[in-house]
């Protein structure tokens, strides 16, 4: 298949970046943050119910910190948003979604983060691909990639914040 850069530039979901786009990307990741929290502290019930493993805890936290150490920095952080939500959303909103659709390539989306989280972990993950899904489908690459990119870089600055007023 041969496509010239406006052809391919299409295909993929990418369009000329307006202030709209980067002002709905970071009022979207500001919304999803929020629904997280809601899911995840929905799921943290069912999962303490039944007993069953769950994300997070001591060990938890300390391999996920030294996963991100790199990232615990203002510089790290941005660097950690933009390759994470350019770079996943290129590949997964992209190029597989218009391919697989919302469903599978949200799948795809969940399994690459497999090694670091449990079920329920998986289970948020999924729910946040479909929903960078709907906002690919519903606008572009651009506005999923800006509201991925500006989600991963809230959650990197409450770590530091965290971290900092822990001690």
């Amino acid at each position: 298949v041969r496509r010239d850069p406006r052809e391919a530039a299409a295909r993929l979901g990418l369009v000329r970046l307006t202030w709209g786009q980067v002002g709905a990307g970071i009022g979207l990741a500001v919304a999803l943050v929020a629904g997280v929290q809601v899911l995840s502290l929905g799921l943290d019930r069912i999962w303490l119910a039944f007993g069953w493993p769950r994300t997070g805890g001591e060990g938890f936290d300390e391999a996920f910190s030294s996963l991100l150490a790199a990232y615990m920095s203002p510089l790290g952080a941005v660097v950690l948003a933009v390759t994470a939500g350019l770079g996943e959303e290129l590949a997964v909103r992209g190029v597989l979604q218009p391919r697989l659709g919302i469903v599978l390539s949200s799948l795809f989306f969940a399994s690459l983060h497999a090694y670091q989280y449990n079920w329920d972990g998986l289970i948020v993950v999924f729910a946040l691909g479909l929903a960078l899904g709907l906002i690919r489908r519903r606008s572009s690459t651009n506005v999923s990639a800006i509201a991925h990119g500006s989600y991963d870089f809230i959650l990197i600055v409450v770590m530091l914040v965290s971290a900092r007023l822990a001690g």
